[in-house]
């Protein structure tokens, strides 16, 4: 029995994320990053000394007899201390650069792979305006995460204890436990004001994608907005949202500067007792004026080393809120479980001709509380057809959805050539079936890369094949851009005819061994319907074919067809034998055939 729903583990680990996203070749990435961490302690070296070599200098300049060379060579120890430093963060910023955005690439490849590995159930559950959002912001943290570690985390600490160690050396101890005790009511402010400003990144983040949700589902829904001239209602909903956000922008504006404030003035306190101690002690000639200019520089060097793990802190932190979503989503399982050992199954029709189908006591329910089949028993042997009818809710669509495996039946099992769904490849069960819906979505792209899609390897002559057998080559070559012509948005720009040809394209490109029709051309006027079922037996007429149908004038043709109400099989047989019958499926006929003849 399969979990009704998609099941949700605890947040990966960012140990597990790494282990997804690490790099391809990491002996090649260690030795850069290696290199790089050589820059940086370079770097820091020089930052260290470079207020010591500066007093050095005020110092042998305060002193009349010393020769003009002393403080003219100090000067040229400055400026190559400099220009090492001026090149070392550039050289490590150039070689970290490639790796940060593969990381982030890597992220969103694997968000991505994540997101079509999940069942139809968690798609529809879902929101896609924060799907999106949830892989850009995960994408991005990790890019943080990487700058703050290696441009942030490493310096400014290699910076702060070399620092601490001078100025031990150089003063006493009283100077280091005034800096670290200020150094400790710094990061308690601080991590008191970053966890307050955590929960409002939070907040920040959800009205962040209830806005991007708002916006892209008005979007998405443009012709039934328009059609209902409710534009004014989507603008009043989206500001709603984008009230809720500037409010929580807001909060976190202001925390932000609160915590600014507060390590103002514990930087400021602190350097002013310091600065205190250090002129004490020029009073009693235990240091110099130089020693007091030095004292300064490491002190603003210190406080700033200091400030920026704060915000490194902060950023970790709000990387790590952004990253949550990310690590949630990929902690959630699909409630379709891939074989482990999946059996083999050829999926073109050339290779391994039609395919059999056949279902054993299947049962299957959305919600625990209602089921939808019960007890479903089809044989379709290979090559031939089944026609599905009933009432609307009677179950048919589902078939499609359990033979595809877009969920898996409560009880039951459903094989192909004798091998049970459950024991298939995905990519193989997908590949197998060839599935014309009833609403073709399209991709916003040129027409033949639409119909390229069923087979992205093959030649363009195939395509062009495929779409002359789909009869919509003639139209296509009328067309200015021709086969490069976009069809906008979800095909947005071509009629209803014109898509479900190009989906017949498509599946024809594709050479499935078995074709799922699913209402294909229920939402079609009467002309266009008998032009499109004329290609959709020619189509079917080599294959394994499911027909999900409402109008049944266009399943009379069907080698058997299953009748089905509230989820049961109460009739089977061909057309004319369950027409002699009289039962439901000939009461179907008796109305379908009585609207008929009043459109007539």
């Amino acid at each position: 029995m399969s979990k009704k729903h998609d099941s949700k583990s605890e947040s990966l680990s960012l140990k597990e994320l790494w282990k997804k996203i690490r790099p391809e070749n990491p002996g090649r990435t260690a030795f850069w990053v290696g290199v790089a961490m050589v820059l940086l302690l370079v770097e820091s070296g020089t930052t260290v000394a470079t207020p010591w070599l500066f007093s050095r200098m005020v110092s042998a300049l305060s002193e009349h007899q010393a020769l003009l060379a002393v403080p003219f060579w100090l000067i040229g120890q400055y400026a190559i201390i400099r220009v090492v430093a001026g090149l070392s963060t550039p050289l490590r910023e150039m070689l970290i650069a490639p790796i940060e955005a593969d990381l982030q690439r890597r992220v969103a490849l694997v968000g991505l792979e994540h997101l079509h590995a999940m069942s139809v159930r968690f798609h529809l559950d879902r929101q896609t305006g924060a799907l999106t959002r949830t892989l850009d912001r995960g994408s991005d943290a990790i890019g943080t995460l990487l700058s703050l570690v290696l441009f942030n985390v490493l310096p400014n600490t290699i910076e702060l204890l070399m620092t601490l160690f001078v100025v031990f050396r150089i003063f006493d101890w009283r100077y280091v436990v005034v800096a670290v005790g200020g150094i400790g009511v710094y990061a308690a402010v601080s991590y008191v004001f970053t966890r307050m400003r955590m929960t409002a990144r939070r907040a920040r983040n959800t009205a962040n994608s209830q806005a991007q949700y708002q916006l892209v589902d008005s979007m998405l829904n443009f012709e039934t907005v328009r059609s209902f001239a409710n534009s004014h209602q989507e603008i009043l909903r989206y500001d709603r949202s984008r009230v809720a956000l500037k409010n929580a922008e807001i909060r976190l504006k202001r925390l932000v500067g609160l915590s600014q404030m507060a390590r103002s003035l514990l930087i400021a306190g602190a350097t002013a007792v310091i600065l205190l101690l250090a002129a004490h002690d020029i009073v009693q000639h235990r240091i110099g004026v130089a020693q007091f200019v030095l004292i300064g520089s490491y002190l603003r060097g210190l406080y700033s080393s200091v400030g920026a793990l704060n915000y490194v802190s902060a950023g970790w932190r709000n990387a790590r809120v952004d990253l949550e979503n990310y690590l949630e989503l990929l902690g959630t399982h699909s409630e379709i479980v891939e074989a482990k050992n999946p059996a083999p199954l050829p999926v073109k029709l050339a290779t391994g001709g039609p395919a059999a189908i056949k279902f054993e006591h299947v049962s299957f329910s959305y919600d625990p509380s209602r089921e939808i089949l019960h007890d479903i028993n089809l044989d379709i042997p290979a090559g031939t057809s089944l026609a599905i009818v009933g009432h609307t809710g009677s179950g048919k669509s589902t078939i499609g959805r359990l033979l595809t495996r877009a969920y898996d039946p409560t009880s039951g099992s459903i094989f192909i050539d004798g091998k049970n769904l459950r024991d298939v490849a995905l990519e193989d069960l997908q590949r197998v079936i060839g599935t014309v819906p009833q609403d073709t979505v399209l991709f916003n792209a040129g027409i033949g890369e639409n119909i390229a899609y069923g087979d992205p390897s093959a030649p363009e002559a195939a395509v062009e094949l495929a779409a002359a057998r789909a009869q919509i080559h003639d139209f296509i070559n009328e067309l200015p851009e021709k086969y490069d012509t976009v069809v906008g948005e979800r095909g947005l720009k071509l009629s209803g005819g014109e898509k479900q040809r190009v989906a017949i394209a498509r599946v024809l490109l594709k050479d499935p061994r078995i074709l799922l029709l699913d209402e294909a051309t229920s939402a079609l006027d009467t002309w266009t319907e008998a032009a499109i079922q004329q290609e959709l037996r020619a189509l079917s007429l080599s294959r394994t074919t499911v027909i999900v149908a409402h109008r049944l004038s266009t399943i009379q043709d069907a080698d058997q067809i299953v009748v089905l109400d509230a989820g049961r099989v109460v009739e089977r047989g061909t057309h004319t034998e369950l027409l002699q019958k009289d039962g439901y499926y000939a009461r179907m006929w008796s109305v379908q055939a009585g609207e008929a003849v009043m459109r007539a």
